[in-house]
């Protein structure tokens, strides 16, 4: 189905002329799907709300903005990592700032055997062939609206590839957003690849600079093979004027497995659009998350899992707290294809309001043309039980304590889900985090 929509954006010539000659514009191919992508928005612009998967995140606030490239802003240095980076032992930081590598921030270690890491600069312009039978391939800009954005004017990101049968290594990729005098707008593209029966994690830590505007649009691009393994925890944590809009398009290979968990405790607007196929048989994905918002803050998460082979299992835990006038999306589609016999695919979402004004939006759906299979889904949103408060209460514990108590432990069922006790522990330090500062 052709996306739609009434939204003009200011992505147009005046933006694309700003970025000069890009990396891999001699390989046809590249240029081609950048020129496409363009004729989309063009067309197109970006989505608005008749776009069905769009509805409840409005971009009318971003399209009134004149951003420019960050790579044309003079004004922006960005000399250390900002705090609230979480510290996760044994894992090698990788450092972004708008998209770009900044090799001073980053550690200086020399790739593992099997592993190779890249930046896409690179490999657009001496080794693009590397990057052809992914790039646009999984994430093609006919099919998701920010895609097409990405594509037109991506320019760096990180390539990863780990060979057959690498035994495992920790990156965390860290991207800094952060604006000069005037708002600027960055759109990294990463490329992660894993042969098979590689074995990696990639945390990701988005963050920003604080009363700074800008629009980070990161588009990645995910390929698991055979009994391969990927974890992927993501964590945005940024200002209150800064617009987060994500898409990752992840493929799965018989027997692969990829767990993700993203985790939101910061960003004006935020969005992350997560799209795994299950191509292989056997094929394991997990994809759950945990958001806290407060103020004006908005978050959107949205998935779709497409069983298109049998024998697959899929489970997604999503659990969220607001607070203030924010408010919380959670839209998950499943879709289990006609010979996707066997097929075990559940899904979960659970919103806890903090006070009266805040809103969510859940919206799951199954698609299930197969008829040998399991698959569920639920929805649950309410206020704290006052039951339990007084319960807390009664045994001499105060009622702010009660209450910090009653959310700490809603949220922690989702953080259980991770399997890395590193990460795990890092994400539930952040989450006390948040509520000390709710609580402040």
């Amino acid at each position: 189905m052709r996306l739609t929509s009434l939204l003009d954006h200011p992505f147009r010539d005046a933006y694309a002329a700003k970025f000069g000659a890009l990396p891999g514009a001699t390989q046809a191919w590249i240029d081609g799907l950048r020129q496409t992508a363009r004729g989309i928005l063009n067309t197109s612009g970006l989505p608005g709300p008749r776009v069905e998967a769009w509805k409840f995140t409005g971009l009318g606030d971003v399209v009134k903005i004149p951003f420019l490239p960050s790579s044309s802003a003079e004004d922006i240095d960005v000399r250390e990592i900002p705090l609230g980076v979480p510290h996760i032992p044994g894992a090698r930081r990788i450092v972004l700032v708008n998209g770009v590598l900044s090799a001073e921030l980053s550690d200086a270690v020399n790739d593992p055997p099997g592993l190779r890491i890249g930046t896409l600069k690179h490999y657009l312009a001496r080794e693009p062939q590397i990057l052809k039978p992914i790039l646009g391939g999984l994430a093609s800009s006919g099919s998701y609206p920010m895609a097409a954005l990405n594509t037109a004017y991506m320019s760096d990101g990180l390539v990863i590839l780990a060979d057959k049968n690498f035994p495992g290594s920790t990156l965390h990729i860290i991207s800094i957003g952060a604006a000069g005098a005037d708002p600027v707008a960055f759109h990294p593209r990463h490329i992660i690849t894993l042969a098979a029966g590689a074995q990696l994690n990639v945390i990701e830590t988005h963050i920003g600079l604080p009363g700074q505007s800008y629009l980070s649009n990161p588009l990645t691009e995910i390929s698991v093979g055979e009994n391969a393994t990927l974890k992927r925890y993501v964590m945005v944590a940024e200002d209150n004027d800064a617009f987060h809009l994500s898409t990752a398009a992840v493929a799965l290979a018989a027997h692969g497995t990829f767990e993700a968990f993203h985790l939101v405790v910061g960003g004006g607007k935020v969005r992350q659009e997560v799209a795994v196929a299950m191509n292989g048989a056997g094929a394991t994905c997990r994809i759950n998350g945990l958001y806290a918002l407060t103020g004006k803050q908005h978050h959107d998460l949205t998935t779709v899992i497409d069983h298109a082979v049998g024998h697959g299992t899929s489970s997604q835990l999503v659990k969220g707290v607001v607070d203030g006038q924010s408010h919380g999306v959670f839209q998950g589609r499943i879709h289990v294809a006609k010979d996707a016999q066997k097929t075990d695919a559940r899904q979960l979402h659970k919103a806890l309001f903090l006070s009266k004004g805040p809103e969510v939006d859940c919206k799951p759906e199954l698609e299930i043309f197969a008829d040998d299979v399991q698959c569920a889904h639920g929805a649950a949103t309410g206020e704290m039980d006052p039951n339990h408060l007084f319960y807390l209460m009664a045994r001499g514990i105060d009622a702010d304590t009660a209450r910090a108590m009653l959310v700490s432990g809603f949220l922690e069922d989702a953080i259980a889900t991770i399997s890395d006790e590193l990460v795990r522990a890092a994400f539930s330090d952040l989450v006390q985090s948040w509520l000390k500062r709710r609580a402040a």
